[in-house]
């Protein structure tokens, strides 16, 4: 009973010391670096715009390493909603890629080009269709990152601060 006592004695003033030291320090930036630019993988949304189609909503789910990157981006236009599968390679200002949509019963091919901003966490870019099949068709999008896959012996979820 005397040590229960003192352990709970001990834990009292161990934890009026962990709070009187303020609030744990959030995670300053969700990308982290290496020799290749910003780790660009992670979930993002935001919001596109399309020559086409207008306004809408934007997300987009990105994982690998090396330098490059697969997924998807998804724009949501009204009640209409495209998954666009992507492939990409990462510089040291952002991203380039490919992604395909189907629109109607069209498939088309899309180039995109971004850069990303740490001070925001924001992926900002353009995309244009490549080929006959969507020829004209153009857009923008900025997508914050939302959170960031650790990449460790390929990529894994990781339940820590600032990761998916």
């Amino acid at each position: 009973m005397k040590t229960l006592r003192g352990c709970a004695a001990f834990l009292f003033v161990l934890g009026a010391i962990g709070m009187s030291a303020g609030p744990a320090p959030a995670l300053t930036a969700p990308a982290g670096f290496d020799h290749r630019g910003p780790n660009l993988t992670g979930q993002y949304s935001g919001t596109v715009s399309d020559s086409s189609l207008g306004s809408g909503a934007a997300t987009a789910n990105f994982a690998g390493g090396d330098g490059t990157l697969g997924g998807w981006f998804g724009f949501t236009f009204g009640s209409a909603t495209y998954s666009n599968p992507a492939v990409a390679w990462t510089d040291r200002d952002g991203v380039r890629g490919t992604f395909v949509a189907t629109i109607g019963s069209t498939a088309c091919s899309f180039d995109f080009r971004a850069s990303y901003d740490p001070s925001g966490f924001t992926l900002s870019g353009a995309y244009r269709a490549v080929g006959r099949a969507c020829s004209g068709e153009s857009g923008s999008f900025s997508l914050t990152q939302q959170c960031y896959y650790k990449i460790e012996r390929g990529v894994r979820r990781d339940n820590g601060l600032g990761h998916c």
